[in-house]
């Protein structure tokens, strides 16, 4: 029996990567919402269009709609690989910034394009109204060709050889020609270069392609792990701090009246009544007192036992609550104790004093760094806590602070690439031999200068 698929619309595939959209959303960092729409939004749209849900491999992304979650992930390791890279390092920094957001964009079209031709190296898509083969070259997009009909996969005998000029030629549907107007030439030889479904490196290798490939790369790597550790999908949003303060709120509940109390009567009546009881007399049988003496001992030995200190403080709260009821004296039952207002955890927070702070706050870090640059502002964070638990050494020079740049690797970034967002946001005073001088400023977030 053939397995009958359905296609899926590329409204639902955006739908079910949605906080994957949102995280190349970020690394886009475009100024507009328009911007980021024709630019990237548009091109993720076609390429939901062209896989549908079409698999990747047999092997890898495997499920329907897996080649373009591939797509996805590619392109946001990809996104996030490229944000460390130094594009066109041998130009003037007026050109390379010029050049660096170019670049950044064409890595995310390169990793957008990579993929096309990979699903139809591996299957054949057979159409079950008329039994027809798609053929991408003279189809097109998978989406727009199946429509609303079902369609068969079929694994083909020998995997297809992997051709540039083919994944090029698919890539023709995913770029539209006014996405290429704003790139300088050199931007485009590497984009084109970098469109390529080669695994490894062919001889000179563009630093866009080895990007692309390294996220590739390690997007199969995840999917691997993923595979042989068969986690479950999670089905539910975390909740807030506010839900979780409010489901584990204790519950206070009034205790209840004992039923041969009546809260109505007269305490002086209810004394003279127990008064009038008369006392037990010694003539009862000695079988009861022997029986009421084993009662208890069996009683007392079923009962936890608590120490002398803590019988001494359950006794004096019973006493205090029996002299509040006393000089308190209510005529009906006493209403439920009101439930405590919820209370916001990050509210209720004591703030931190500047005094004990170690190392810089985010607002100084954004402040001086800018929106963005987490891998900038984690080194200022890590370097502040170090130099005061005295872990790392820096020297206040005449104008600024010098770093090791042997110091600066422990933290996972290289002093090239230090220097050059300290240079890019004004921030270095100088880079010369082995240290690495930032300005004063910027210096005082990692340690206070000492007075002269």
């Amino acid at each position: 029996m053939i397995a009958a698929h359905q296609a899926i619309l590329a409204e639902d595939l955006f739908a079910t990567h949605l906080k994957r959209i949102e995280l190349v959303r970020q690394c886009a960092n475009e100024s507009t919402e328009t911007e980021f729409a024709r630019k990237w939004l548009a091109v993720l749209r076609r390429c939901a269009n062209w896989f549908s849900s079409m698999p990747l491999t047999p092997e890898l992304h495997c499920e329907p709609g897996g080649a373009f979650r591939a797509t996805i992930e590619s392109i946001f390791y990809a996104m996030r690989l490229a944000g460390g890279q130094k594009f066109a390092a041998d130009l003037t920094s007026d050109k390379r910034r010029r050049l660096e957001p170019q670049y950044n964009y064409a890595v995310f079209l390169a990793a957008a394009c990579s993929l096309l031709d990979e699903p139809f190296r591996h299957f054949e898509m057979v159409r079950l109204s008329d039994r027809t083969k798609w053929n991408p070259a003279a189809h097109g997009a998978f989406g727009t060709w199946i429509g609303a009909g079902q369609f068969a996969v079929e694994r083909r005998v020998t995997p297809l050889k992997n051709e540039r000029m083919r994944t090029a030629m698919f890539a023709q549907t995913v770029i539209s020609p006014e996405l290429l107007c704003g790139f300088d030439t050199a931007v485009l030889d590497d984009l084109f270069n970098a469109i390529n479904p080669e695994r490894s490196p062919q001889g000179f290798e563009p630093l866009v392609h080895k990007v692309v490939r390294q996220a590739m790369d390690v997007a199969v790597d995840f999917e691997r792990k993923a595979q042989r550790a068969v986690f479950a999908p999670v089905k539910y949003d975390v909740p807030s701090a506010v839900h979780v303060a409010l489901a584990l709120e204790p519950q206070f509940v009034a205790s209840p009246v004992p039923a041969s109390v009546d809260p109505s009567a007269d305490p002086a009546q209810s004394t003279a009544k127990t008064a009038s009881v008369p006392p037990a007399t010694t003539s009862e049988p000695q079988s009861a007192v022997v029986g009421a003496t084993a009662a208890s001992e069996h009683a007392s030995a079923s009962a936890p036992k608590f120490s002398q200190s803590l019988l001494d403080a359950l006794e004096r709260s019973e006493a205090q609550a029996a002299g509040a009821a006393a000089a308190e004296p209510s005529t009906r039952p006493s209403a439920p104790a009101p439930r405590p207002a919820p209370v916001d955890p990050a509210a209720a927070r004591p703030a931190r004093s500047n005094a004990n702070r170690v190392g810089p706050s985010d607002e100084e870090l954004t402040e001086l760094l800018g929106p963005g640059a987490a891998m900038l502002k984690e080194f200022f964070k890590a370097l502040a806590g170090d130099v005061a638990a005295g872990k790392a050494e820096v020297t206040w020079e005449e104008k600024g602070l010098a770093v090791k740049k042997r110091l600066v690797g422990g933290y996972g970034i290289t002093s090239d690439t230090l220097v050059e967002q300290l240079k890019k946001r004004s921030l270095l005073m100088r880079a010369h031999g082995n240290d690495i001088c930032i300005v004063e400023r910027a210096g005082r977030l990692i340690v206070e200068r000492p007075a002269a």
